[in-house]
C-alpha cells in the first residue's frame, strides 16, 4: 500500500510542468530569442524618438514662432518624464514584472505620440515629451535589466545598444525627408505611432507567458529595500554620473549638430540634416565593431582610449570650419562614443552584487539617461543667449568629465576584496 502510495506520489511529480526558470538564471540566446527580438525593437523605437528632435528643431522654431529657449523646454520636460520612471521603476517592475513595465512603457510613449502628430498647441506639444520620455525609460531599464540575464551578455548588450542605433540612423533620414519636402513634418510622428503599436503588440506576445507578474516571488514587499539598497552603493552614484554625462554628451551631440551647421557653418538645412545620420551611423558601427576589442583588451583601458579619440575629433569638429570634415569628423565621434553606455552597463554587473542588478541597472538606466534631455536643454538655454556655438566647449567639458567619473569606478579585480561581517558573510563594495 505505502509502495502503492509512493508509486502514484512520483508519477504526480513527473506529469507537473517543469518549473520556469528564475529570472536571475542566465539564459541562453535561443531560449529567449523571442523576447531578444521584442526587446531590441523598443530599444529602436526609442532611437527612433531621441534622434528626430534635432533635426526637426529648425521647423518646430518657425511653426511655433518660438527662439531657442523655449524650444529646449522640450528637453527639460522629457527630462521630467525620465527621471519620474528613474525612481518609479523599481516599483512599478515588482508589481507588473518586466514584461509588463514593458508594455506600460510602450504604451505610455504611443500616448505622447499621439499628442504630438496632429500639431498641438505648443503646450500640450511640448507637455507630450513627458510621456515620450518616461515611456522610453521605462522600457529602456527593462530591456537592459532583461539583457544582462542572457549568456554573453557583453555581447548581447553590445546589439541591443546598436539597434538603438539602427534607430538614431532612421529617424533623422525619415524626419529629414518629411521635413524638407512638405510642410507637414509633424507627420514624422505619426509614423512613429504606427510602429509604436507594433512594439506594443510584439512586446505583450513574447512576454505573454507571465506577463504582469513580478520576475520573483514577494517582490513588492522587497522593491522598497531593494532601491535603498540601490541608492546606497557608491558604485551605482559613480556609474550614475558616467551615464548622465555620456547621455548628455550624446544627445546634445546629435540633437543640436544641424542647428550648429545651419547657424556657424551656414549650411543649407534641406541637406545637412543627414549630417546627424552621419554621426549616430559611427555611433551604430562603433557599438558594432568595437564591442568584442573593448571586452579582450579590458573595458577599462579601452573607454579611456576611446575618449582620447573622441576628444581629438570633438576639437577637429570644432577648430576646422569646413562641413564635409565636421561631417567626417562627428561620424568618428560617434564611432569612439558609441560603445560606452553597453560597457558601463556591462562593468555595473561586475562590481554591484547580483541581487541589486535589476533595481541597480534600472536605476542607472533611467537616471542616467535623463542626462539625454538635461544636456541638450543646457546646451539650448546658453545657446539663446550665447549662440549655438557653445556645443563646441560643452562638448569637451562633458567628454572630460566622463573620463573623470570613469577613473573612480571601482577596478573589477578588487571590488570584492573586503567582507561583511555579518552572520551571511555577504561581500561589500
Amino acid at each position: 500500500m505505502a509502495t502503492e502510495t509512493e508509486n502514484n506520489h512520483i508519477a504526480r511529480d513527473d506529469e507537473s510542468p517543469t518549473p520556469e526558470p528564475s529570472f536571475y538564471d542566465q539564459k541562453d540566446a535561443r531560449q529567449v530569442l523571442g523576447r531578444i527580438i521584442s526587446t531590441n525593437f523598443a530599444v529602436m523605437v526609442a532611437g527612433l524618438n531621441d534622434a528626430a528632435t534635432g533635426v526637426l528643431i529648425p521647423y518646430i522654431q518657425p511653426t511655433y514662432e518660438i527662439g531657442l529657449l523655449q524650444v529646449s523646454f522640450i528637453y527639460l520636460v522629457n527630462f521630467t518624464g525620465w527621471l519620474c520612471a528613474c525612481f518609479a521603476n523599481i516599483h512599478v517592475c515588482s508589481r507588473l514584472g518586466t514584461g509588463g513595465t514593458l508594455l506600460l512603457g510602450a504604451t505610455v510613449q504611443c500616448l505622447g505620440y499621439a499628442l504630438m502628430f496632429w500639431h498641438p498647441p505648443y503646450p500640450l506639444f511640448m507637455a507630450a515629451f513627458f510621456f515620450t520620455g518616461m515611456g522610453v525609460a521605462f522600457q529602456d531599464a527593462q530591456a537592459n535589466a532583461f539583457t544582462i540575464t542572457v549568456k554573453n551578455a557583453h555581447r548581447w548588450l553590445g546589439i541591443l545598444h546598436a539597434v538603438y542605433g539602427l534607430g538614431t540612423i532612421i529617424a533623422p533620414l525619415i524626419a529629414n525627408t518629411i521635413a524638407s519636402r512638405t510642410p507637414e513634418w509633424h507627420h514624422y510622428y505619426l509614423i512613429v505611432f504606427c510602429v509604436g503599436i507594433v512594439n506594443i503588440l510584439l512586446l505583450a506576445w513574447t512576454f505573454r507567458r507571465g506577463l504582469f507578474r513580478p520576475n520573483v516571488q514577494d517582490a513588492k514587499d522587497t522593491a522598497g529595500s531593494e532601491l535603498k539598497a540601490t541608492l546606497a552603493n557608491r558604485s551605482v552614484w559613480i556609474l550614475n554620473g558616467f551615464f548622465f554625462l555620456y547621455a548628455g554628451a550624446e544627445v546634445a551631440s546629435g540633437g543640436w549638430i544641424v542647428q550648429f551647421i545651419i547657424s556657424v557653418r551656414h549650411g543649407d538645412p534641406k541637406k545637412v540634416g543627414y549630417i546627424a545620420s552621419g554621426f549616430w551611423t559611427g555611433f551604430t558601427v562603433g557599438r558594432v565593431l568595437l564591442a568584442d576589442i573593448t571586452h579582450k583588451f579590458g573595458e577599462r583601458r579601452m573607454v579611456f582610449v576611446y575618449l582620447v579619440l573622441a576628444l581629438a575629433m570633438q576639437l577637429m569638429f570644432w577648430i576646422v570650419p569646413s562641413i564635409p570634415v565636421n561631417a567626417v569628423a562627428v561620424f568618428l565621434l560617434g564611432f569612439f562614443i558609441g560603445p560606452f553606455y553597453p560597457v558601463g552597463l556591462y562593468v555595473l554587473t561586475e562590481i554591484v552584487p547580483q541581487e541589486l542588478h535589476v533595481g541597480a541597472i534600472g536605476f542607472t538606466a533611467s537616471l542616467g539617461q535623463a542626462g539625454s534631455a538635461a544636456f541638450p536643454f543646457m546646451t539650448g538655454a546658453i545657446a539663446s543667449k550665447a549662440g549655438v556655438q557653445v556645443l563646441q566647449p560643452i562638448m569637451v567639458g562633458l567628454l572630460i568629465g566622463i573620463g573623470i567619473f570613469w577613473a573612480f569606478i571601482p577596478k573589477q579585480g578588487t571590488i570584492r576584496l573586503e567582507h561583511d561581517d555579518d552572520d551571511n558573510g555577504r561581500l561589500i563594495n
